[in-house]
């Protein structure tokens, strides 16, 4: 009797282990052609318009700026901005010193502070249009350096501090840029977004690693792309933005970090274009320079 309850159990158990096999095949389907805007506008500057296509989700992306030209970067889009006193056409540029490197602007309009500024693109039989204000800009109060403080050996490697104090007013968010010693542009810093939600009209500090550089090596994890280092010149640039430009970055950042991620749930990135997805964005800012000794 024992060996036939044996034999049953073990009949059962591979039956249930066969029944686990199973070959699963995913159709993806056909990803549908959509025009992607990236943009920002800022007090004193001209606008930039980068406009590209969306690409498949097996398809390489390009690691140079001649292959970004010649397969994601559309060139010949009818784009336009509108300050409320008329819209202005935009010219397309490639200049290699300044990113986004290749985009559309015009010297026809320049940001002011509570300048509202409409946007237009036409390609691709797709008409996409955004607005964005850009906001007061919000003071650092301090910024210094701290070691690395998750390796208590560390020595010479650690992390830019920045502390401001938020308005007592609702809807204020904030993107951190920075660059270091030689470096020519500023880019933000990964993780460094806030809002006010919770830190209304209160003194904050928070602690960043160095500016993630397209086309760059994308491993954080590496000292000399996260860290900064004694006798680093860490340039910093915060920007103030509306609350509806941090809901994009904010889901562009968990979306971009959950990438490949089987256990992770899909992100929506809530995009303030419409017609197709992307960001227009109205930023202030103000700069800080540390000197790490």
């Amino acid at each position: 009797m024992k060996v036939l309850s044996y034999l049953i159990v073990s009949i059962l158990m591979a039956l249930a282990l066969t029944g686990c096999e199973r070959e699963i095949n995913i159709d993806l389907g056909d990803i549908p052609d959509q025009i992607v805007v990236e943009g920002t506008i800022e007090p004193g500057g001209n606008p930039k318009v980068l406009v590209t296509r969306n690409r498949d989700f097996f398809e390489n992306y390009p690691t140079d700026l001649l292959s970004l030209l010649d397969t994601f970067i559309i060139q010949d889009a009818i784009v336009s901005i509108n300050d409320g006193n008329g819209s202005v056409p935009m010219l397309f540029v490639v200049n290699p010193f300044e990113y986004p490197y290749a985009y559309y602007t015009t010297t026809a309009i320049t940001g002011i502070v509570g300048g509202t500024y409409t946007i237009s693109v036409e390609a691709r039989n797709q008409t996409l249009t955004a607005h964005t204000t850009i906001p007061p800009a919000v003071a650092v109060d301090s910024t210094w350096f701290s070691l690395n403080f998750f390796n208590v050996d560390e020595d010479s490697l650690g992390f830019l501090n920045v502390a401001f104090t938020d308005p007592d007013t609702f809807g204020n968010a904030y993107r951190l840029y920075s660059k270091r010693n030689s470096e020519t542009e500023y880019f933000p810093v990964t993780g460094s977004l806030a809002n006010d939600e919770f830190i209304n009209a209160r003194y904050v500090n928070f602690f960043a690693g160095q500016a993630e550089k397209p086309f760059g090596n994308q491993d954080t994890f590496i000292n000399d792309n996260f860290f900064y280092s004694l006798g680093d010149t860490i340039f910093v640039k915060f920007c103030s933005i509306g609350r509806r430009e941090f809901d994009f970055y904010n889901t562009y950042e968990a979306a971009s970090a959950s990438n490949g991620n089987p256990f992770a749930s899909p992100t929506l990135i809530k995009s303030n274009v419409e017609g197709g997805m992307g960001i227009w964005c109205g930023q202030s800012f103000f700069y800080d320079t540390l000197i790490v000794n």
